[in-house]
């Protein structure tokens, strides 16, 4: 009987956390996931993508989205469910009824660690990966910017020279232009009838067949007839080096300039951990005899936390890391001892 009615105020507790969590997670990642299709739509400026590779983009950027707003989202669920079940008195008859305050936590301490667990595995495992692939994506896409000649469109670049093209057909180039402005130099300007393009292990050859080229100096031109003249791209100069994750942070943690990047995903993502015996202990409340300040303090805390975490990115260590984790932690513990745990 007893087990039945444990496993009923579980579900309960449960239950209103998540309606509270939705309620305010779902909003924050629409508003996360607006600013980042912006962001993306930005990129459609210098790079030409359909509408699945925009939504592939977007799902390079949804682990980012998430470990923004995971955090902010719990916190504020917790806040709501505690106060919601203080103001209808609800955890007030539990108490009556013999269960004890730390009893409660219990439940919420253990989807802290899971909530924490899953914004690890996003910051340290999928975000680098994605951070990777989005730009590879970019790598790859410019790439093909610089193969992809567009009939009378001025501008475009073969490597370091301008090329104009009149028609297009297929890989065939019609009336092509090509212009190389050398300033230490002559400057030089090819002509040719008809020119193919080829790629192959991204180098790309342009072959302009039947055609004249001018070189320009400070007082002569000179003048060639060619049947074939190529010209080469090698594609592969600015290639992109994908690292597993292991080597990713190595190489970050060996840096003393970027190993804060790494201390600042850990404390971030123990946030839900840290924060919640702070906040529960100004959400559980008697409301005839307590006043209500949890929302301050969870501003003060959302706010102080995310300075802190600031500060470990930019001069921190591990063992201040540690020092912060337990810290943090150990305070929300006593407070929520001095101000819940004595009287429930």
């Amino acid at each position: 009987m007893n087990k039945s009615q444990n496993v009923t105020i579980s579900g309960y507790l449960s239950q209103n956390f998540t309606n509270s969590f939705l309620t305010i997670f779902l909003p924050l990642f629409f508003i996360g996931a607006l600013v980042f299709i912006i962001k993306i739509s930005a990129l459609t400026a210098s790079i030409q993508v359909n509408f699945v590779e925009m939504m592939q983009l977007f799902g390079y950027n949804l682990p980012s989205i998430l470990f923004y707003t995971l955090p902010i989202s719990f916190l504020v669920a917790i806040v709501i469910t505690l106060l919601r079940l203080s103001n209808e008195n609800e955890l007030m008859a539990l108490f009556a009824l013999g269960t004890r305050a730390k009893s409660v936590m219990y439940r919420y301490l253990f989807l802290s660690i899971l909530f924490s667990i899953i914004l690890l595995v996003l910051s340290l495992g999928l975000m680098p990966k994605t951070k990777q692939q989005f730009k590879s994506f970019k790598q790859e896409k410019s790439t093909q910017a610089q193969v992809n000649i567009n009939p009378s469109k001025l501008g475009q670049k073969f490597g370091d020279l301008f090329v104009y093209v009149r028609d297009k057909e297929g890989t065939t180039l019609k009336d092509i232009v090509i212009y190389n402005k050398d300033k230490e130099h002559s400057d030089q300007l090819f002509i040719a009838k008809r020119a193919n393009v080829k790629n192959e292990n991204s180098v790309v050859t342009l072959t302009l067949n039947n055609g004249s080229g001018y070189t320009f100096g400070k007082d002569h031109v000179k003048e060639i007839n060619y049947q074939q003249m190529q010209l080469f791209q090698n594609l592969n100069s600015d290639e992109f080096t994908y690292s597993n994750i292991v080597n990713y942070w190595t190489e970050i943690i060996l840096n003393p300039d970027r190993q804060g990047r790494i201390l600042f995903f850990i404390y971030v993502s123990l946030i839900p951990f840290m924060l919640l015996y702070l906040i529960a202990a100004f959400s559980i409340i008697n409301p005839r005899y307590q006043k209500n300040y949890a929302y301050p303090i969870l501003a003060i805390a959302t706010i102080g936390v995310y300075a802190i975490a600031s500060l470990l990115e930019k001069n921190g260590t591990f063992y201040l890391l540690l020092l912060a984790i337990i810290g943090t932690f150990t305070i929300g513990i006593l407070l929520f001892r001095y101000n819940v745990q004595r009287y429930f």
